[in-house]
């Protein structure tokens, strides 16, 4: 199993984002801190909880640029598909290795990543 950097900071969004909606309730609960803490930690832990469901639709519409082109240019190098679909190399590589993983893309040889050619798997 690959564990991406998009997928650990997801994860810790999450975390961290209901860590600290819990410890705004347990503060409520057991009054030890102050009132004017306890909203903001809340509104916190809450945002990153929300932003860390958004920023996975990211990657996603992200994903679909690439499958996307590379339904219409077979055989394409990672620099070409970065200039096409105008994202920089280290997001559409990010993208190519979790989508090779899934099984979705192949890649057709085995040279340098910036050499490697890329096609969707049918």
């Amino acid at each position: 199993m690959t564990i991406y950097s998009d997928d650990l900071v997801r994860a810790s969004g999450h975390i961290v984002g209901l860590g600290a909606s819990g410890l705004a309730a347990y503060d409520v609960v057991a009054g030890s801190g102050s009132a004017s803490f306890r909203l903001p930690l809340a509104c916190c832990g809450m945002a990153l909880v929300y932003t860390a469901g958004s920023f996975q639709d990211h990657l996603r519409r992200r994903d679909t640029r690439v499958v996307a082109y590379l339904s219409n240019n077979p055989g394409t190098p990672l620099p070409e598909i970065s200039a096409a679909t105008g994202l920089s190399e280290e997001r559409v590589a990010s993208s190519l290795q979790r989508l090779v993983a899934d099984g979705l893309v192949a890649s057709e040889a085995s040279p340098p990543p910036a050499a490697r050619s890329y096609r969707l798997v049918l």
